[in-house]
């Protein structure tokens, strides 16, 4: 197999345990711009903040932008084949001392795709054990997957709130601290969570969701973003970026796509994105 970013050894390595240890996309300071341009968005227009939890792609051209960078499409080919799609790009902001977490969960629990997704994990703060980096357990995409429960917990970062209900061994859980500008890419069926933020900064990290064409979903059609080769399977609709560079004027293109996002993640769910409410 040819590469073009990652050496034979990391790539054995994700398919192995389930996860890409840290490597550098980004400059340092490329990756405070992108800070700067998200936190001047919330900003200027902080009841619009909950837009950027699903689809942020759609609403930040600098988003759009990097999806499509060289640089993590190299990367993102190396382990999934030339033909990819982007489906969705979405923060995960902690506020300093808040409480804020993510409980151990497998996102196949609600997103049921074969072969898998390919979740790309960028920092553009320290992700550190004291700020609540995400932490996995190796190898457990391979296991079957979990029961899960859905949660009413105010300070969880994720969707449904949701959360492993049966016991399992986390003996082996690791931290993956990152530096600003490094990524670490996860398989979607590996066990993950996050701590509080303990720090004086903000976590703030940009997952990026990538599939090759060939991926099958279960359930509603979906809208994804054909970013590198060609899709010779139709398995979702392909959609354009952002229809201008003004965030504000992509709100109703970025909806249209929530709609169609919202049937996989909140499916019988009395949750809801805050795009959408």
């Amino acid at each position: 197999m040819t590469t073009s970013f990652l050496n034979q050894s990391q790539i054995e390595h994700f398919k192995e345990f389930g996860f890409l240890p840290p490597v550098r996309i980004l400059a340092t300071d490329e990756a405070i711009s992108l800070r700067a341009e998200v936190e001047n968005f919330e900003a200027r227009h902080p009841e619009l903040a909950g837009q950027l939890d699903f689809k942020a792609n759609l609403i930040l051209p600098a988003v759009d932008r990097l999806s499509r960078d060289e640089r993590l499409l190299n990367l993102m080919e190396d382990l999934l084949g030339p033909n990819l799609l982007h489906w969705n790009s979405t923060f995960r902001i902690k506020e300093s001392n808040t409480g804020q977490h993510a409980a151990w969960h497998q996102d196949t629990a609600y997103i049921k795709l074969k072969p898998f997704l390919a979740i790309c994990w960028l920092a553009l703060s320290p992700a550190t054990q004291k700020s609540g980096c995400l932490r996995v357990i190796p190898g457990s995409h391979k296991w079957a997957l979990l029961s899960h429960q859905e949660g009413h917990d105010s300070k969880s970062i994720l969707s449904r709130a949701q959360f492993i209900d049966e016991p399992f061994d986390d003996s082996t859980a690791l931290d993956i601290e990152l530096a600003p500008g490094e990524v670490t890419i996860i398989n979607h069926g590996i066990i993950h969570s996050s701590g509080l933020n303990q720090s004086d900064d903000r976590r703030i990290g940009l997952l990026m969701d990538y599939l090759p064409t060939h991926a099958i979903k279960e359930g509603p059609r979906d809208t994804a973003i054909l970013v590198r080769g060609e899709d010779h399977f139709g398995h979702f609709d392909l959609e354009n970026g952002p229809v201008s560079q003004d965030p504000l004027e992509n709100i109703e293109h970025q909806k249209r796509s929530l709609e169609a996002i919202t049937q996989t993640l909140y499916a019988d769910s009395e949750h809801k994105p805050k795009g959408l409410s």
